[in-house]
């Protein structure tokens, strides 16, 4: 992960006044991975931007998951906001706070190892993503645009054939 900061998200505990960005805290214990999924879920549909919602909802699942298991019991701070990327793609950044000042590393986990692969899995669908210090802990993070990936998921939703047709 790069350590280049993305650009700064603004605004309070609330979506920002243009509606371009979302904001909510989160416990920091087991549920804040499903209550992360749903919040990315809920602001990519009334964005019009779902086609991203698989690869958002997984990624910020296991940055929030991480952040559980390794800070320091504080609450959670989950951030997503929309961008036109260069070119005019649409996208978006999220962004997991925590209370910890520990930087995560990536880890080479055995077959059989139940977990360690979060950051690789953020490193293969996201471009690009890091972390950043902050005297309050730190902050990863991850944009995802729509890209030539994400075209093909949303022509395949597109021409699926309807259940019973």
């Amino acid at each position: 992960m790069s350590d280049l900061p993305p650009q700064e998200v603004s605004g309070g505990g609330e979506p920002s006044a243009d509606g371009a960005t979302v904001r909510t805290e989160l416990p920091a214990d087991l549920t804040s991975a499903r209550q992360a999924r749903s919040a990315i879920r809920q602001a990519l549909t009334g964005w019009g931007m779902s086609y991203l919602s698989t690869d958002a909802e997984l990624l910020a699942s296991e940055l929030v998951a991480n952040a559980a298991q390794h800070g320091d019991g504080t609450p959670i701070g989950l951030a997503l906001r929309r961008h036109a990327e260069p070119g005019g793609q649409r996208g978006i950044t999220c962004e997991v706070t925590d209370g910890s000042s520990a930087m995560p590393r990536r880890s080479e986990p055995g077959p059989d190892a139940e977990g360690g692969r979060g950051l690789a899995i953020v490193e293969a669908l996201a471009r690009p993503s890091g972390v950043r210090a902050s005297q309050a802990g730190k902050t990863s993070w991850f944009t995802l645009a729509l890209t030539d990936r994400a075209h093909r998921v949303a022509r395949q939703i597109e021409h699926e054939p309807e259940a019973g047709a």
